[in-house]
Parts: structure tokens; sequence; C-alpha cells
């Protein structure tokens, strides 16, 4: 039996107001031949299929068609997990129908734990794997009462109701377990923060805090393999048993694309013991970032070599760091662009004798909320113990936004 994790999709993602339906289109294609090329039984989708909860129509049309083509290949189970970014109505409106095709849909946590746990069968109806699909768990659904308690207490407590949660639902699969006269393996899904794990620009903060690091020593030891999304970062956070981040399958930002994008390929020996492959995810539409003076930049641009197999034309980042930037710049670097077949997306001007170019070269909505606030902050000057009970109201107000009935960004 071999399992594919992959996770981050982001379905309907723009950067820079570009939509990134095109590479989404060519990954898709990829994935379902590497389905059939590495004879797949089992895949897992970890969490934030859709950029945001109420993805375009085109995002939604592309997850549809391509559950409709996963039934044509060899894989004939699916497990897919909301995330942060997914609404859960969302992703659970057609669950009932796809359960028909064996496609199991958790858009958020259920009121049941029992119900989160998927045994798997072959065609001969035997147990091959027992799936524990924990979406991204909100702390309404943890049905937590906060009543009274601080801002760290509540932290806690939801650290504490997260691991619950697993402990639980891990009860649940080895009840299945011990109906069966032989072990399977036991796999767990999770959309979350885990201690040690490397975060890149585009991931938000799950939960406010320290909570969003949850002690992977914690989780119950039962679980053979745990596959996790949020991060976009393919990494290993423990070895034995393996608990991996598959991460995104295309870069999410021009940073992001200092690293490669995979696809992870788990398969069990006769003991249940996963060894683990990690699958390169071609690069459909190189990003491209380069930094400098501008007199180095357009050296740079004019020598810059650009592979003409690229499926998509390769866009580019500028970040130009001259004290006074001369006249024309765009006109420039835009032309020097159109001669290499590149777009150009972003030009960002941080001259090199302002301390704070960071936030003057950001947009509002490149920010996350509480970086906006910090900055306020900053700006008229609070400090000391009057900005650390400001910054734990405010951590407070966005814990109550992420309790709210089906908040898409959480």
């Amino acid at each position: 039996m071999k399992i594919l994790h992959t996770s981050d999709w982001h379905l309907g993602h723009q950067l820079c107001k570009q939509d990134r339906k095109k590479e989404h289109e060519y990954f898709i294609n990829w994935l379902l031949k590497t389905i059939d090329k590495y004879d797949i039984s089992v895949l897992i989708i970890s969490g934030d299929i859709f950029d945001s909860g109420f993805p375009p129509n085109y995002a939604l049309a592309q997850y549809y068609d391509f559950l409709r083509r996963l039934s044509e290949t060899c894989c004939h189970h699916a497990i897919v997990v909301g995330g942060n970014h997914d609404m859960p109505s969302t992703l659970n409106a057609p669950r009932d129908i796809l359960r028909y095709f064996q496609i199991h849909v958790f858009g958020g946590a259920e009121s049941e734990n029992k119900n989160q746990v998927v045994p798997i069968q072959d065609k001969q109806h035997r147990l091959i794997c027992i799936v524990c699909a924990v979406p991204f768990l909100r702390a309404r659904e943890l049905k937590l009462n906060h009543t009274g308690e601080t801002y760290s207490q509540k932290d806690r407590s939801l650290v504490r109701a997260m691991i619950n949660h697993y402990q639980q639902v891990a009860d649940h699969a080895q009840t299945i377990m011990n109906k069966w006269s032989f072990p399977v393996p036991m796999i767990a899904t999770g959309h979350l923060f885990t201690a040690g794990g490397k975060i890149s620009d585009t991931e938000r903060d799950l939960y406010v805090g320290q909570s969003k690091h949850i002690p992977v020593n914690q989780l119950p030891k039962i679980f053979d393999y745990i596959a996790l999304g949020h991060l976009h970062h393919c990494q290993r956070v423990r070895e034995t048993p393996p608990v991996y981040y598959s991460g995104s399958p295309i870069p999410l930002s021009f940073n992001e694309s200092r690293y490669k994008q995979y696809v992870l390929l788990i398969d069990f020996d006769s003991n249940n013991i996963p060894s683990v492959q990690k699958e390169l995810i071609p690069r459909f539409r190189p990003l491209i970032k380069i930094k400098g003076q501008l007199q180095d930049i357009e050296s740079k641009l004019s020598h810059l070599t650009v592979d003409q197999s690229n499926v998509l034309t390769p866009w580019i980042e500028i970040d130009v760091q001259d004290e006074k930037p001369s006249p024309g710049m765009i006109e420039t670097m835009t032309a020097l662009c159109e001669n290499q077949a590149l777009k150009l997306l972003k030009i960002i001007c941080q001259p090199s004798n302002i301390q704070s170019v960071e936030f003057q070269a950001q947009k509002l909505d490149e920010l996350k909320p509480i970086d906006v606030f910090q900055k306020r902050c900053e700006a008229d000057g609070i400090s000391g113990d009057n900005y650390d009970s400001l910054m734990d109201t405010f951590k407070e107000l966005m814990f109550l936004v992420q309790s709210q009935p089906d908040n898409p960004e959480d």
C-alpha cells in the first residue's frame, strides 16, 4: 500500500493580483500522472485546499474536476481535511456524494470524534490502514469554556484540548483495529504548527500566541505516520515515527521560490514501518527575485539566463536599494524584463540609508493583523508594560474572531 501526502494547494491564490490558475492546472495534471506512476492507493490532502473561504468559481471547478479525474486513476481512496484558509461548509457541501466514491472530506472537526476515523479497505474488503482525519481545529469546535481565564490560560487550554482531541480520535481508531486479527498502519492528519517547524513569510498564525506550537511528542504514540499541512516548506519534524509537512505544490511568494516543492510518497513494509520518499514537483512558472542597486540590477537582468523550456512565462520581483531611485527606473526595468521574456510583477524601492524600510516597502494586505498592530504601537512610541498589555488585549480580540462561526481566515 502506497500513500501520497500533499497539502496547501491554495487554489484561487493570487500573487501581486495575478492568478495562479495555470500553475495549479499543470500541477493537477502532473499529480494525476504521478498517482498512476507510483500506483498510489490512498491520497491525503492535509488542508488549505483553497486560498480563502470563498474561492472563485474557477478554483472550485479545478477542485471538483480533480476529484472526478482522481476516480479514473488507480487511487480509490482520498482523505481531504480542511485548513485554516478553508471554510468548513464549503468543503463539506458535497461530501455525502463524494463518500460514494471513497473520497472522505472533513472541513472541520466532527461533533463526534469517532466519525473522523476512516478505515480503508481494499477491493477484497480487507483492512489496509486506518486514517484519523483531523482537520484544522478551531477553538469553538473544541467546545472550550474560557470564562474567567487569562490569555495565557486560554492558550494552554487550547493546546491541551487539541492534544486531547487527537487522543480521543486515536482511541476510537484503536477500537476498530482491535476488531481485526492483524495490525495495519495507523495514519493521522493535521493542519497546525508543531514545535520546530520552519515557517515562511506567507504562513499565517493559526492560533494566537504559543499555542500554535504543538509538541509532537505529546501526540498519541499509536500513529505510524502523521501527515501535516500549513507550513509551505516540505520538511520532516520527527524521524520515528515520521511526522512530515508536505509543503505547498507551488511557491506562494517570491521568497518561497528559494526552495523546491514536493509531494511525499509513503510506503509501508510488512511490519507497518513506513518509508518516505520525496517526489520533486516541476516548477511550472519560475519566480525570480533580484535585489541590489539599480546599476547592479541592470547588469544582472542583462546577463540573466532564462530556461526557454519553461511552461509558463517567468515572473520577477525587483528590489531596488538605491538612495535616490532614478527617473524612468520603472520603464527601464520593464523593458529589460521584456527583452528577457520575463513579466515584471513588482518593484520595491528600499533606500539603503533608511532603517525601517521593510514596512514602507510592504502593502497593508501583505502584513498580518498582528504585524500592523505592532507597527502602530511602535509608531506611537508605546513600550514597556503598556505595550505588553495592549498586545495581550489585541490577541484576546483575535482569539474571539477565530471563534466566530465559519470564519474563513481564522
